[in-house]
């Protein structure tokens, strides 16, 4: 089980006691705080954070909408920093300055997922930075066996992409994409094309995708996937048939969370594929069943990842970077200083963004 030590713990042996932080002190109000440095405990390190990430879920939680979050707290569950301190012993070869990110789920290990070996489904699942604070500050507690060590050949802004590319891994795995899979994926913003660019990766022999904003459209080209459906101005089931012969998808990732892309899953599936419904829908969907049932279609839910899934997102980015075989640094549309964080997350609540927005500590 992961931990974090709440603001305002500290010890006379620390030679830093105060941080600054985007402290969200209530729903849609985030300022920047002179904020306690956290304590640590047995078993977890001190990270000094560089850059952390800014999730939709973190937009749920500043506008108030998240069904577990408090206010006050530090939001950020998607970071990189550097080990600042380790209270206890280390058995992962995790050391005073090391580059690192961290898997910031937290799981009782005692339900029944957890006792199966999946934690990452825990009855009582709780996030760094949505439960107990986060990344969002200049130094975050997180338990050291959470840590993943980063590849010196990966920048901070790359590293701080390792959490979204978990969740590519965990959408890709779920779904079976492998060595030629034909892929439809539903909307093209930042989670869209990270799923892209994973079942690339994995050998997909086809990857489509429909959006509906000019801009994403532009933007799904420049990542080197030039078929595109646009439901507003052409009939997607029509494409559909020209672009797999009239058979469908092997897989599709709903991403868009909206009810037509949700309708539109089913129509473009083939015939006992798979559907992954990966956004999430503002309100309760109506979802066409009938379908699923005359094609013998799998619907295949997936909840953030495991462990080994979020290791794995890190070793893929080391190696696309090494390799030079994709430039995950694309994805990174904004840079923001934490003084700014409140504008950075109304940009992304107004929809304004492209890409990845990262909040530089």
């Amino acid at each position: 089980m992961l931990s974090g030590s709440p603001v305002g713990c500290i010890t006379q042996k620390q030679e830093v006691i105060a941080m600054k932080a985007a402290y969200l002190t209530e729903w849609k109000k985030l300022g920047v705080a002179e904020l306690p440095v956290p304590q640590i405990l047995d078993g977890e390190s001190l990270i000094r954070v560089s850059y952390a990430g800014i999730c939709g879920s973190d937009v749920h939680i500043f506008e108030g909408n998240h069904p577990t979050a408090k206010a006050p707290m530090i939001m950020g569950h998607e970071f990189v920093g550097t080990v600042e301190r380790i209270s206890g012993d280390t058995k992962d070869g995790i050391k005073v300055g090391d580059r690192v990110t961290a898997y910031p789920l937290i799981s009782c290990g005692r339900c029944s997922a957890c006792q199966e070996g999946n934690p990452h489904v825990c009855r009582s699942l709780k996030l760094l930075g949505i439960h107990t604070n986060g990344g969002f500050a200049e130094y975050v507690a997180v338990q050291t066996k959470a840590l993943v060590k980063v590849d010196v050949q990966l920048s901070d802004q790359v590293a701080a992409l390792s959490e979204p590319f978990a969740v590519g891994v965990h959408v890709n795995e779920r779904a079976g994409i492998r060595e030629g899979s034909t892929v439809l994926i539903i909307g093209g913003g930042p989670i869209g094309l990270i799923c892209g660019m994973v079942a690339r990766y994995n050998g997909a022999g086809q990857i489509v995708y429909s959006e509906i904003n000019p801009e994403r459209i532009a933007q799904i080209k420049a990542f080197g996937f030039p078929d595109v459906i646009d439901p507003k101005s052409e009939d997607a089931n029509a494409r559909t048939a020209t672009l797999t012969d009239d058979r469908g998808f092997d897989v599709v990732l709903e991403v868009s969370g909206s009810q037509p892309g949700l309708i539109f899953s089913t129509q473009a599936c083939a015939i006992r594929g798979t559907i992954v419904p990966v956004g999430f829908p503002g309100k309760r969907p109506e979802f066409d069943i009938l379908q699923c049932i005359f094609k013998e279609l799998s619907l295949v839910g997936s909840r953030v990842y495991s462990f080994a899934h979020f290791t794995k997102a890190v070793r893929m980015l080391e190696d696309m970077v090494i390799s030079g075989i994709a430039d995950p640094s694309k994805l990174i549309s904004d840079v923001y200083p934490v003084a700014e964080s409140q504008q950075a997350l109304q940009k992304m609540v107004d929809g304004r963004n492209l890409g990845k927005i990262l909040i530089k500590m």
